[in-house]
């Protein structure tokens, strides 16, 4: 016998709900319609990212982290400041900086004015690393939304911040 995993993606959509709406009156079908949708494009959208990477060498996390390092230029970052653009700990940073140096994309520099403290930046090697992957994503990004307007791009992205401003009651659940 199958056996199949149940992952949020997986809730029913359309006629399914009715069954739901059946054992739990309460139930709101449109909210849980959206919200099916919403869950099962962002897993979608989160397996052809991580396959994507994976293909190239990176994570998510590695990613964003080269891609930081790349916009702040020769100078680079300090962990701190890694640790606020990516939403991480300062510990995970950390780490994710071993992993980048151990390969030649990235080294250390002195903090200029604290000895105690450093600052990372990209190697030439990083740089060609992440300049040859993050116009091909940029791309089949702008690929991805192509099927909207600009007016529904703008919608969406500020329904989503609405929905992500509202988190604090799913968060009780």
């Amino acid at each position: 016998m199958a056996r199949h995993k149940f992952l949020l993606k997986n809730l029913p959509r359309g006629p399914g709900l009715a069954g739901l709406a059946a054992l739990y009156p309460e139930t709101d079908i449109p909210a849980l319609e959206v919200f099916s949708a919403l869950l099962g494009t962002s897993a979608e959208l989160l397996c052809a990212i991580n396959a994507s990477l994976d293909r190239q060498g990176a994570s998510q996390a590695r990613f964003r982290l080269l891609l930081s390092l790349r916009r702040a230029g020769r100078n680079g970052l300090h962990p701190r400041e890694l640790a606020e653009n990516l939403g991480i700990n300062r510990a995970s940073v950390t780490s994710l900086v071993d992993g980048i140096e151990r390969e030649g994309l990235a080294k250390r520099l002195p903090f200029k004015g604290d000895r105690r403290s450093i600052m990372v930046a990209l190697t030439p090697k990083g740089e060609r690393f992440i300049d040859s992957i993050a116009p091909g994503r940029l791309r089949r990004l702008a690929e991805l939304m192509s099927c909207l307007s600009k007016r529904e791009k703008q919608a969406l992205a500020a329904l989503l911040d609405k929905i992500n401003g509202n988190m604090h009651a799913f968060r009780k659940i």
